[in-house]
């Protein structure tokens, strides 16, 4: 795992701020089983507030741009749990 990296990541993280708290994900808590290997290859798992929160797409979303913007990432896989339409919100983030 490349630590430098990670350590991007996560800052690039603070930046993404739910819109209904006001609260940057990672203080919220809502990815699980951050993963980066040495070609750059990053896996998470997004968990929505609730398995129905209205701005899970929007706040996917720019989760996964943050993500990649960080230089040195290669690719960038996420996994959603606990949300009613997490095939639904998986396949959208595919196409990001």
């Amino acid at each position: 795992m490349d630590q430098v990296l990670m350590e991007k990541i996560f800052k690039a993280l603070t930046q993404v701020v739910d819109p209904a708290t006001g609260l940057d994900i990672v203080r919220m808590r809502v990815i699980k089983d951050l993963q980066v290997d040495e070609k750059g290859r990053v896996k998470a798992i997004l968990q929505p507030t609730s398995p129905v929160c209205p701005l899970a797409y929007k706040v996917a979303a720019d989760i996964k741009l943050a993500i990649k913007a960080v230089p040195g990432v290669t690719d960038v896989e996420m996994k959603v749990e606990n949300f009613k339409d997490a095939e639904r919100l998986e396949a959208m983030l595919k196409e990001i």
